[in-house]
């Protein structure tokens, strides 16, 4: 039963995938439009706004003979915008009134029989300083004066100059995942020769998938001087169909419609287009992969020559054993 389910899965994935998108574009008279359909349903459509015409002043009716038309009614003016009012300025607040000098009380003055603010604690003088002669009798501190000295030099001479030198570090050797990350402009051009050399089969294999139905073109060349209608008409065609041609050698087109043609009585170019494109959803999934594994190869191959080269040069360096 479960074979079953995923076998009815895989054959409507298959469907989907094999079902075209179709990409419709036309061109006529400075007006178009796009269109995307994919399974018969409309998935994008845009085209060109269509310009307003231009509006023409009413026509007088017809009046009797010796009657002049009415003159034209005058516009209403628009009305004046109002002017904003002023805010109102914000009332101040009255000040209080000053008490009487009667209810002020009065300081007290200080009298001599108040005491005195206290003084600072007296602070010893930064120059007397602790005798020396009276240091040097203490045994315990002159213990502590000679194995100072003692136990710096011991530091001097355990420390060689051998272990005070840092030890070189051997650079690390990088995996393909974190050399093929670009930390640098020789990086970035590593990655884009990788990636432009993997572009021709991707494309080879998507421009066979790709098919132009109902291709439609018509162009009329015109100019002021019949003479340069001419020429320019043969340019147009030596052009147009050598592109057609070339374009039919690695694309699938068919043509409904291909004309060029000289007006000489008109003196602007007309020109209209229309094209249908197919390519399926597998096909552009299938052009992913094929890009992604061809850039695959050539970065291991790319990442293999590297490490041959560093291999070389330090087999170069390690010097000869006697």
């Amino acid at each position: 039963m479960v074979g079953t389910v995923l076998l009815i899965i895989l054959f409507v994935l298959c469907v989907l995938l094999l079902l075209p998108v179709r990409v419709t574009g036309w061109f006529r008279d400075g007006k178009w439009a796009v269109a995307v359909y994919y399974a018969f349903f409309r998935v994008f459509h845009k085209e060109s706004a269509e310009k307003p015409e231009p509006q023409k002043p009413p026509k007088p009716e017809d009046l009797p003979e010796g009657e002049a038309p009415p003159p034209p009614e005058p516009e209403p003016e628009p009305p004046k915008p109002k002017k904003p009012k002023k805010p109102k300025k914000p009332e101040r607040p009255e000040k209080p009134e000053p008490a009487a000098a009667e209810n002020v009380p009065k300081p007290d003055t200080v009298t001599d029989t108040q005491p005195a603010a206290e003084t600072a604690p007296e602070q010893t003088p930064a120059s007397e300083s602790v005798d020396p002669e009276s240091l040097a009798d203490d045994p315990d501190i002159q213990a502590v004066l000679d194995e100072k000295p003692r136990r710096r030099r011991r530091k001097k001479k355990d420390e060689s100059p051998e272990e005070s030198e840092p030890a070189e570090e051997k650079p690390k050797k990088r995996g393909f995942i974190r050399w093929i990350k670009p930390d640098s402009l020789k990086g970035w051009l590593r990655l884009a020769k990788d990636g432009l050399g993997a572009l021709p089969p991707a494309l080879r294999f998507l421009t066979k998938h790709l098919h132009f139905r109902h291709v439609k073109l018509y162009l009329a060349v015109a100019s002021d001087d019949p003479a340069n209608t001419a020429t320019l008409y043969g340019k147009i065609c030596a052009a147009a169909y050598n592109l057609l041609a070339a374009l039919q050698c690695w694309v699938d087109i068919e043509t409904d419609e291909f004309r060029i043609l000289a007006d000489f009585y008109n003196e602007s170019i007309t020109f209209r287009a229309a094209l249908e494109l197919r390519v399926s959803p597998a096909a552009a999934i299938l052009m992913v992969l094929i890009l992604g594994i061809r850039f695959l190869i050539n970065s291991i191959r790319t990442y293999r020559a590297e490490r041959k080269d560093e291999k070389l040069r330090e087999k170069e360096t390690v010097p000869a054993e006697a």
